[in-house]
């Protein structure tokens, strides 16, 4: 566990310092946001704006998603590990960290290969609610913390697959499973209500996912095989046959 801790951390560190490895920077990352908002148009799911605006009218709610936005990314996939490994399921544990670490190497192909700005920063009419109602996003000091330029995927929303996928595939209760389904829903209305992603980000974000379990499935079932090959088949012990009369 914890070497695969230590590369999504390494993995985090390179993706926060991507900025600094695209080309264009920040006129870039927004010519790519209006490139995304181009393609929605085309396929009619341009609907921020609506969904920010009904979010809006719901009292307490914006608040709630921009208070949600900053901690369940990493508070809620922190704790379903710990739920999973205080569970003793070994094999269901390491398939959600695999499946986390090729999600995270995915995401980092997207933002060094396309850095997309969320549509709070790319003037298309889209409010920044969390910076009014949680945390100031924009703030110099927290620019230090994450790379605001890297919409596409939305990790937010990959992570929350993630974590739903194991809640559940493995919770025993109806109450994990069906928050399981819950989740990665709540999360990608609160990215997209509160300006963060646009759809297709959150779309992009759920194929990561998909990609990463698919990938960790795979990882899981070589090394399984390695280890056979490597310890051999269990043989029976040998029964001692009754000794035949003289």
């Amino acid at each position: 566990m914890g070497v695969e801790a230590a590369l999504v951390i390494a993995l985090y560190v390179v993706y926060d310092a991507s900025r600094g490895l695209v080309g264009g920077g920040r006129s870039a990352a927004i010519a790519h946001a209006r490139t995304v908002v181009s393609w929605e148009q085309g396929a009619s799911l341009g609907i921020e704006r609506g969904v920010q605006r009904l979010a809006g009218d719901i009292p307490g709610l914006m608040s709630l998603f921009g208070w949600g936005y900053m901690t369940l990314h990493l508070g809620a996939t922190a704790a379903a590990l710990v739920w999973l490994h205080r569970r003793r399921s070994e094999r269901d544990d390491t398939t959600l960290r695999t499946s986390l670490l090729l999600a995270s190497a995915l995401g980092l192909v997207g933002f060094v290969f396309f850095p997309t700005a969320p549509p709070r920063l790319a003037a298309v009419g889209i409010a920044d609610s969390v910076s009014h109602a949680a945390v100031n996003l924009n703030s110099t000091s927290l620019r230090w913390l994450y790379n605001p330029y890297a919409a596409m995927p939305s990790m937010h929303v990959a992570y929350a697959t993630l974590v739903g996928f194991s809640l559940a595939h493995h919770g025993r209760r109806r109450l994990w499973r069906s928050l399981g389904v819950l989740y990665p829903i709540w999360v990608a209305t609160e990215v997209t209500a509160t300006g963060n992603h646009f759809v297709l980000d959150v779309l992009a974000g759920v194929l990561v996912a998909g990609a990463a379990l698919v990938g960790a499935h795979l990882i899981g079932e070589r090394v399984a095989w390695r280890s056979t090959r490597t310890t051999g088949p269990v043989l029976a012990p040998s029964v001692p046959q009754p000794a035949r009369a003289a």
